[in-house]
């Protein structure tokens, strides 16, 4: 008879932390909202991944960084989770919200900060970069009307007040240089590029701008 107190607090602990495991949210990424398959008159941050001569084409990944609602991040608990990178992340612990609308978790593998669109954004622990989700990787033909705008003084790497503007032609010249250069590191794929589409879904622009992890 005695056993039978001792089976009934196990249960007791057993139902607790089964209820506990069950109530445990994960956060997602707010949906990504560039179609690749309906590209027409629209924008996208993108990587310029190289130049083919043979097709006169560009690789170009579409790129998005990872955005999630203010709500959902405000409401995290330790034991919830967050799904980043790929991953699904446990929430171990969670420093008070900063001035600057910096959320911490686990004693700084995660941060995640606020926007003025009430979203909050996550970035990479050790860089000052925004976490990336990869959309699509296209071939994008290189028309004529092409132009790339470049927001890069690349004597400098410091931001321009107001772009130098390059032809089609000028840019493929100049990736290719840069793909046969060792020693080259500004570049087209690191994060600081967006891309625009004219209303039949061609390339019409790239415009790389600066950012301060290039």
């Amino acid at each position: 008879m005695k056993k039978l107190p001792l089976m009934m607090v196990l249960i007791f602990t057993l139902s607790l932390f089964l209820c506990s495991a069950a109530s445990a949210d994960v956060i997602t990424a707010l949906a990504i909202e560039v179609n690749p398959e309906h590209l027409e008159k629209t924008a996208s941050y993108a990587r310029i991944l190289g130049y083919n001569e043979e097709s006169n084409t560009l690789t170009v990944e579409l790129i998005a960084p990872e955005v999630f609602d203010r709500k959902d991040v405000l409401s995290l608990q330790v034991g919830d989770s967050i799904y980043t990178g790929g991953k699904e992340v446990e929430i171990e612990s969670i420093s008070p919200k900063d001035v600057c609308g910096v959320v911490v978790f686990n004693g700084g593998d995660l941060f995640l900060f606020e926007n003025h669109q009430d979203n909050c954004y996550n970035m990479m622990a050790d860089e000052d970069d925004y976490v990336w989700s990869s959309i699509a990787v296209l071939e994008c033909p290189v028309t004529n009307s092409l132009l790339f705008l470049d927001y890069v003084d690349e004597e400098t790497g410091s931001s321009r007040s107001l772009p130098a503007v390059y032809s089609a032609r000028e840019l493929t010249a100049k990736i290719l240089a840069d793909q046969n250069a060792a020693d080259y590191s500004i570049g087209y794929a690191c994060n600081n590029i967006y891309v625009v589409f004219n209303e039949v879904g061609q390339l019409a622009t790239i415009q790389r701008f600066y950012v301060p992890w290039q």
